[in-house]
C-alpha cells in the first residue's frame, strides 16, 4: 500500500472518534504533519486572484441553468464569490459570504443564522425559502426545510472553491425551496488541494478552529479528505428582559458556548464522484426561548447531518451530456429544553424535542444541442422522504411521544435555450412536481437575453416558484406551544426582473436591476386567538418592489472591490401591512488593496442596513459595520497568516427577535477578532 493510501486508511479509521475527543483530533493532525513533510515544495494550484473582470465574465457557471455557461448568458442575476475573496475578506461562514452580497442580509438569534433576500426575512421560518447546495447536492433538511448557513453550516469555508449565488425564482429547475435564491457551494477538489494543508485559528470569546485537509491523485483517482474542529466558550450576555434579582439581573454565563465537527471526503474516478459529509454541532441557547429557564446551560441544540452522494457524468457523442445522481441523507436535532416545574420547591425538568429525517433521492438529466440553435435540458428527479419524525421526551414518567411522517416527491423538468440570433437568445423552462401529501404544482421560467453591444447585456426575466409547507409547519410537535394546521398550502411567487450589465473596459463593470415579487399564500406564524397558541397560516398576498445597482472593479495588480446599493419596498396585506425584519436600504462596500507585491493584502468591508420593524411593532435602528482583514503569504505561498477585526468601531446594534424568543430585539456582537495560520506541504 502506498503512503498516500495508507494515510487515507488511517484518517477514515479515526473518523468515528473525532467527535468525542479533540485530543485524538490533535494527534491525527500531528500525524498528518509528519507524513506530509515529504511533499513540501509543491506549488498550490492557480486560482482566480489575478483575473480581470473581463476574464471573470467568461468564467462558466453551472447553477443558473444546470449546465455550464458564461455569466452574461445565464437567465438570472448571478454573483460569484471566489476562494480568494473568502480569504482576503476574512469570511468565517457562509452567512458572512451572503451578508456581503447585494440584496442579502442575515439575522442571528444566538442559535442559528437566517437569510433575508430582497426585503423578505421572515421571523419564524428556517431558511426554507432559499435552496443551499453543496456541489449540486440539496442540503435543506426534510422536516424544517432548513438550510444551515452560520456556524451551524455543514461545510468549512476554507474548503470552498467558489459560491454561485443565483437570485430569483428557480423552481423550474430545482423545485421547492428555490424561492428567492439558489446558493451552490463548489468545494475544493484534489487538483486545487495538493497534499497536506493545516490551519489553526484562535478568535474572540475563547474560540478556536483547527483543520487538516489532504488531497492527491493516484492512477486516475482524485481524493480529498478534510476534518474541521471548532470550539467557542461564548460570551457573558445581558438581556434587559430578565433584569431582576430572580433571574441573575439579566446576566447569563456559560450558555452561549458552541463546538462542532465537520468531515468532508470526495473521491473521483473517470466520470464517477463519491462524496461523503458529516457535520455535528452542540450549541448553547442563551435567550430562554420557548419559555425555558433563563441562565440554564441545559437548554441547548445538538444538530447532526450526514450524506453520501454518488454522481456520474458521461459525454454522449459531441453534443450531449448525461448526468445521474443518487444520494442518501440523514439529519438529527436533539433540543433539551429546561422548564420550571413548579413554584413550591424550585423543581425543574428537561423536555427534549427531537427531529429525525432520512431521505433518498435520485436524478437523471440529459443536456445537449438540437438543430444547432437549441440547447435542451431534460431531467427527472425523485425524493423518498423515508422519515420525517418529530418527538418529545419528558423525563418525569419517562414519557416519549413521536409523530411519524413520510412522503414522496417526483418531478419532471425541461428547459430550452434558443439562440434566436447571434445577439438574442430565449431561455424557457418548466417543471412539474408531484407531492404525495398535497398534489402537483407546475412552475415555468422565461428569460430573454440581448447583447445590445459587445460590453452590454440586457436580461428580461420572469419566474414562477413555490415552497411546499414543511412538516414542522403543518404538525409542529412542541407540546402546548403550537397548533397543527394540516390544511396549509404551498406558497407561490411570481417574479419579474430587468437586468442591465455594462462592462466599462477590462477592469470595471456596472450592473443594475429592477424587480417585482408577488407572493401568494405566504406562510406566517400567528397567534390563534382561541387558545393563544402559535399556528402557521397562509396569510394572503405580499408584493416587493425594488432596485439595485452595483459597481465592480478588478485589476491585474490585485486591486479589486465592489460597491452596491439596494432599495426594496415591501407591501403586505392584513394582518401584516408592514412586514417585520424588512429593511428598505442595504449598502455594501468591499475593497481589496495589494500592499506588498502579491504578498500582503488588506481587505476592507463596510455594510449598512436601515431600520427594521420587530414583531412587537417596535423598530431596531439602522447600523453600519466595518471589517478589516490583513492576509500575508510567505515561503512561496506555503504559509498564509491572516488577522481580522470584525465590527471595527464596536457599533451597538440589534436584530429582531423571533416568535419563540422572549426578547423583542437581540443585541449582536461588538468588536471581535480572529487570527489564522495556514500551512501547505
Amino acid at each position: 500500500m502506498s503512503r498516500s493510501n495508507c494515510l487515507i486508511h488511517r484518517m477514515v479509521h479515526l473518523l468515528p472518534s473525532w467527535r468525542s475527543s479533540r485530543c485524538r483530533a490533535a494527534g491525527c493532525m500531528a500525524l498528518l504533519w509528519v507524513l506530509a513533510v515529504r511533499s513540501f515544495g509543491q506549488q498550490p494550484a492557480t486560482d482566480l486572484s489575478n483575473a480581470s473582470l473581463e476574464d471573470l465574465g467568461k468564467i462558466q457557471v453551472y447553477s443558473a441553468s444546470r449546465h455550464l455557461q458564461e455569466v452574461k448568458q445565464a437567465p438570472s442575476a448571478v454573483t460569484i464569490i471566489t476562494a480568494d475573496e473568502i480569504r482576503k475578506y476574512g469570511y468565517r461562514t457562509l452567512a458572512d459570504i451572503l451578508r456581503s452580497v447585494s440584496g442579502f442580509y442575515v439575522t442571528y438569534d444566538r442559535n442559528y443564522s437566517f437569510v433575508g433576500v430582497r426585503g423578505f426575512g421572515r421571523l419564524g421560518d428556517w431558511n426554507s425559502r432559499i435552496l443551499v447546495l453543496i456541489d449540486g447536492h440539496r442540503t435543506n433538511n426534510n422536516v424544517f426545510g432548513q438550510a444551515m448557513v452560520g456556524t451551524e453550516s455543514l461545510i468549512d469555508v476554507d474548503l470552498i472553491e467558489r459560491v454561485e449565488i443565483v437570485r430569483g425564482a428557480s423552481s423550474s429547475l430545482y423545485g421547492a425551496n428555490a424561492f428567492f435564491a439558489v446558493i451552490n457551494v463548489i468545494t475544493r477538489k484534489a487538483p486545487k488541494l495538493k497534499n497536506l494543508e493545516l490551519s489553526f485559528e484562535p478568535a474572540s470569546f475563547g474560540s478556536y478552529k483547527e483543520r487538516a485537509s489532504y488531497g492527491g491523485q493516484y492512477r486516475g483517482l482524485d481524493y480529498m479528505l478534510s476534518g474541521t474542529f471548532y470550539n467557542s466558550q461564548g460570551q457573558t450576555l445581558f438581556f434587559p428582559e430578565f433584569d431582576t434579582s430572580a433571574t441573575n439581573v439579566g446576566i447569563t454565563r456559560h450558555t452561549d458556548d458552541e463546538n462542532s465537527q465537520h468531515i468532508l471526503a470526495t473521491l473521483s474516478y473517470g466520470g464517477f464522484t463519491l462524496q461523503g459529509l458529516f457535520s455535528a454541532r452542540d450549541k448553547g441557547t442563551p435567550t430562554a426561548y420557548f419559555g425555558t429557564i433563563f441562565n440554564d446551560p441545559r437548554t441547548r441544540n445538538f444538530d447532526d447531518q450526514q450524506y453520501f452522494d454518488l454522481s456520474y457524468q458521461h459525454a454522449i457523442g459531441e453534443k450531449w451530456q448525461l448526468e445521474a445522481r443518487t444520494s442518501y441523507d440523514q439529519s438529527r436535532l436533539q433540543a433539551p429544553l429546561a422548564y420550571a416545574g413548579g413554584p413550591q420547591d424550585g423543581f425543574s425538568e428537561v423536555e427534549t424535542f427531537s427531529e429525525r429525517g432520512n431521505w433518498w433521492s435520485g436524478e437523471v438529466k440529459l443536456s445537449g444541442t438540437v438543430f444547432h440553435k437549441h440547447r435542451l435540458t431534460v431531467g427527472s428527479e425523485v425524493i423518498d422522504n423515508l422519515r420525517q419524525d418529530q418527538g418529545d421526551f419528558v423525563p418525569v414518567g419517562n414519557s416519549f411521544t413521536t409523530d411519524l411522517a413520510s412522503s414522496t416527491i417526483w418531478a419532471l423538468y425541461v428547459q430550452d435555450e434558443f439562440a434566436i440570433t447571434r445577439k438574442l437568445s430565449l431561455s424557457a423552462g418548466v417543471r412539474y412536481d408531484r407531492y404525495s401529501d398535497f398534489g402537483g404544482t407546475t412552475n415555468p421560467r422565461l428569460g430573454l437575453i440581448y447583447q445590445l453591444f459587445a460590453p452590454t447585456t440586457l436580461k428580461l426575466l420572469y419566474g414562477h416558484a413555490f415552497r411546499a409547507p414543511d412538516v414542522f409547519e403543518m404538525f409542529p410537535d412542541l407540546g402546548a406551544l403550537y397548533d397543527d394546521n394540516p390544511r396549509l398550502k404551498p406558497e407561490i411567487i411570481r417574479s419579474e426582473e430587468v437586468i442591465v450589465e455594462q462592462n466599462l473596459g477590462q477592469h470595471f463593470k456596472l450592473s443594475g436591476n429592477l424587480f417585482r415579487n408577488d407572493i401568494d399564500g405566504l406562510i406566517s406564524l400567528v397567534v390563534d386567538p382561541n387558545d393563544g397558541h402559535f399556528v402557521n397560516q397562509n396569510s394572503g398576498s405580499d408584493v416587493a418592489k425594488g432596485a439595485a445597482i452595483e459597481l465592480a472593479v478588478r485589476s491585474r495588480s490585485g486591486l479589486e472591490g465592489r460597491v452596491s446599493y439596494d432599495f426594496t419596498h415591501v407591501v403586505g396585506r392584513q394582518p401584516e401591512p408592514v412586514l417585520p425584519n424588512s429593511p428598505q436600504h442595504l449598502g455594501k462596500a468591499n475593497l481589496i488593496l495589494p500592499l506588498l507585491k502579491q504578498r500582503l493584502f488588506a481587505g476592507l468591508e463596510e455594510q449598512y442596513m436601515s431600520s427594521r420593524l420587530t414583531l412587537l411593532h417596535n423598530r431596531v435602528g439602522g447600523f453600519a459595520v466595518s471589517t478589516v482583514t490583513l492576509l500575508g503569504h510567505a515561503f512561496g505561498n506555503h504559509m498564509d497568516l491572516s488577522a481580522s477585526v470584525y465590527n471595527l468601531l464596536d457599533r451597538r446594534y440589534s436584530d429582531p427577535g423571533r416568535p419563540e424568543d422572549p426578547e423583542d430585539a437581540i443585541q449582536q456582537d461588538g468588536r471581535s477578532f480572529r487570527v489564522g495560520l495556514t500551512t501547505r506541504f
